[in-house]
C-alpha cells in the first residue's frame, strides 16, 4: 500500500524536471557517457508534452499514479495509491496534497516567470547536473537488464555528486527513446526510485490538465522547501 511521499521523493521528482523523460533514440555504442547524456538532454526541446504511469518506491512503500507534463515545466501527478494524493507544478507554485494527513504543501517561486523557469529546466538545468555530478556508464555502453533476471534492457548512466547535492548518486536507466527509471541515493544510503511506463509524448496535453485546487479543509503549509524570493 502507498503512503505519503517523503520530502526526498518530491525533491527527486523536481530534480527529474532537469532531465528529459522522452528523447530521440540513440545508440550508446562508441559514445562516451557524458556525450550520451548530452544527446539525451539536447532532445528535450522536441518533447512538448508527455503522459506516463509512474511508480515511486521508498523502502518498502510504493506510490502509483499517472503523470502529465507540458512544456515548459507544467507537471501534474494524480495518485491511485495513495488515493487522491496530488503533486502539481503550474510554473509558479508547487502544490503537494497529502490526503492521509489532510495537509497541503505549497512552495511559491515568486520571481520566476515561465520563460525563466524554462531556462532552468533546459540549458541551466543541464549545466547544473553536469557541473554537480560526474557522469559514467554504470556497467558499460551496452544495454543491461533493468533488474536481475529482467527481460527489459536499458543503458544505465551513473551520476555521482561532486559536492553537497541532495542525492549523492543518481542512476538513470534509458530504454530506447525514453528514460525508464531514475534512482536517487541519499548520503544516508536511503534510496528513492521512480519508474516510468507506458509513456506517450507530444499528445497535445491541454493546459487545463495542470489546474488544481486542493480541498479547502486541508491544513496548508507554505514554502516548505525554502524561503521564496522577495
Amino acid at each position: 500500500m502507498g503512503s505519503a511521499l517523503s520530502r526526498n521523493a518530491v525533491l527527486l521528482l523536481i530534480l527529474c524536471l532537469l532531465v528529459p523523460l522522452g528523447a530521440a533514440a540513440q545508440s550508446s555504442d562508441m559514445v562516451s557517457a557524458e556525450k550520451f547524456f548530452s544527446n539525451l538532454s539536447a532532445s528535450f526541446s522536441a518533447v512538448k508534452d508527455y503522459e506516463a504511469n509512474i511508480a515511486i518506491t521508498q523502502g518498502k512503500t510504493v506510490s502509483r499514479g499517472r503523470i502529465s507534463y507540458k512544456s515548459p515545466v507544467y507537471l501534474f501527478i494524480r495518485f491511485d495509491d495513495p488515493a487522491n494524493q496530488v503533486i502539481c507544478f503550474d510554473g509558479e507554485k508547487l502544490t503537494v496534497y497529502l490526503p492521509a494527513e489532510q495537509v497541503v504543501l505549497q512552495q511559491t517561486y515568486k520571481k520566476k516567470t515561465p520563460a525563466q523557469i524554462e531556462g532552468l529546466v533546459t540549458a541551466q538545468g543541464l549545466s547544473l547536473l553536469q557541473r554537480n555530478y560526474s557522469i559514467a556508464y554504470l556497467v558499460g555502453p551496452a544495454p543491461v537488464p533493468l533488474d536481475d533476471g529482467s527481460r527489459e534492457m536499458s543503458v544505465k548512466l551513473r551520476l555521482v555528486s561532486r559536492g553537497t547535492s541532495s542525492f549523492s548518486q543518481l542512476v538513470i536507466s534509458v530504454e530506447g527513446s525514453t528514460i525508464r527509471r531514475v534512482e536517487g541515493t541519499l548520503a544516508s544510503g536511503d534510496k528513492v526510485v521512480m519508474d516510468f511506463t507506458g509513456m506517450r509524448t507530444n499528445q497535445g496535453v491541454p493546459a487545463s490538465r495542470f489546474a488544481y485546487d486542493p480541498p479547502p479543509y486541508a491544513n496548508v503549509i507554505q514554502d516548505w522547501l525554502f524561503d521564496p524570493e522577495q
